[in-house]
């Protein structure tokens, strides 16, 4: 009898194809942007985690306190900081960082990126937890003054005319020279310029002082409680106002949870079209039971129940949200591997949309039960309906 209904269901929505394509559109539209929106947001939690995971696992961020965006300019610390954090037990060592922004000049053409002062000192073992490599080039030697490495895209991609090594650009009008280029990375280290700590004070007049501090702590030790040490170190001098210290994790989490929020407030605009489309389904629905009272008379007449009509029409209503929740779980998929695609090709290379079978279940399950219960009150009216006065309709 099942198999019956719905072979009755897939005749109706046959003889009416323009009508139940149109009811569908409306639900293939909205678990497209369902399902674009989750899938983007997944491709975008993973982009992070990917970019956290070159970050380094066992860095420590110290930046000034209630920071708004990036720490740049004159929002920092005094240098006398680096020696605080430096007499913390379980510290290896410690990055101090100089970021700020700047005109690079290079074959007649400006540019404005962010430039990085780090302490030349560390020389590659600064960039070794941060899973960079160079695509050509050196690192910097011990105190080498007046030179740069350049991320991938303002080498190759930003200006007319490559950058190679020992090619000379001009940052904010002083001539610096080119020792190294850092492969293609897909982070925002792309678009960075990296010069010692003295030259960047000396270009941006910060004799004393940093805007951050990278610090990597020594190994077999918990990278929470070394930043419970660094935070209870930092006490004796600054208020706690002063400075914030964070973990991968910590930050990792912050971002989730803010992703999150955006994903949910996304979805949930999405599915209005969803809502609209369930009210397509009851009208459409409607529409059908009043086409076919003959025809329901006629079933009831040789035997049909109350129960078998209405599951007549919950099968044909559900089969309506289930053919666009298919659809829409294709479409989707679809537009969410072109925003890919598109952010591969302008440089953003860590977002990776996969096919992600919870969220393909869900949305047909989603799309089913729409479907079901928008065509519930049509179909208990069609179940509802007297057989002699269904006959008599014409």
């Amino acid at each position: 009898m099942n198999k019956d209904f719905f072979a009755l269901a897939v005749n109706s929505l046959k003889e009416r194809k323009l009508r139940s394509w149109l009811t569908i559109i409306g639900i293939v539209i909205g678990i497209a942007s369902v399902v674009t929106l989750m899938l983007l947001g997944n491709g975008f939690e993973n982009a992070i985690k990917e970019q956290f995971s070159k970050m380094g696992i066992s860095n420590i961020r110290i930046v000034p306190g209630n920071l708004r965006g990036p720490p740049a300019g004159s929002v920092g610390f005094n240098n006398s900081i680096v020696s605080i954090v430096e007499r913390v037990k379980s510290v290896e060592y410690v990055n101090p960082v100089i970021f700020n922004f700047a005109t690079i000049e290079y074959n007649n053409e400006e540019k404005f990126f962010a430039v990085l002062g780090y302490d030349t000192r560390l020389s590659d073992k600064g960039f070794v937890d941060t899973n960079l490599n160079l695509l050509d080039g050196r690192f910097f030697s011990e105190n080498e003054k007046d030179s740069v490495i350049l991320g991938y895209k303002i080498a190759k991609d930003d200006f007319k005319k490559d950058i190679l090594i020992k090619n000379n650009i001009k940052i904010n009008g002083k001539q610096f020279k080119v020792i190294g280029i850092f492969e293609k990375s897909g982070t925002d280290v792309d678009e960075r310029v990296y010069m010692s700590l003295e030259d960047s004070r000396v270009l941006f007049d910060k004799k004393n002082f940093v805007n951050i501090l990278v610090v990597k702590i020594k190994k077999g030790i918990d990278i929470k409680k070394a930043a419970d040490d660094i935070k209870r170190e930092l006490k004796r001098t600054y208020n706690e106002e002063e400075f914030a210290v964070f973990t991968p994790e910590q930050l990792l989490s912050q971002l989730k949870q803010i992703l999150d929020v955006i994903k949910v407030l996304l979805s949930g605009i999405a599915a209005i079209s969803l809502v609209v489309g369930g009210i397509g389904i009851m009208n459409s629905m409607f529409t059908s039971v009043l086409q076919r009272r003959r025809e329901i008379g006629i079933m009831k007449s040789i035997g049909a129940t109350n129960n078998q009509i209405l599951l007549l029409f919950l099968t044909e209503s559900g089969l309506i949200g289930l053919i666009g929740g298919l659809a829409g779980i294709i479409l989707g998929t679809s537009l969410a591997k072109s925003v890919e695609f598109i952010a591969s090709y302008l440089g953003f290379s860590l977002l990776s949309i996969s096919f992600d079978f919870k969220v393909t279940f869900s949305m047909l399950l989603f799309s089913f039960i729409i479907g079901m219960l928008s065509g519930f009150i049509p179909a208990y009216q069609a179940a509802k309906l007297k057989p002699v006065e269904s006959l008599r309709y014409e």
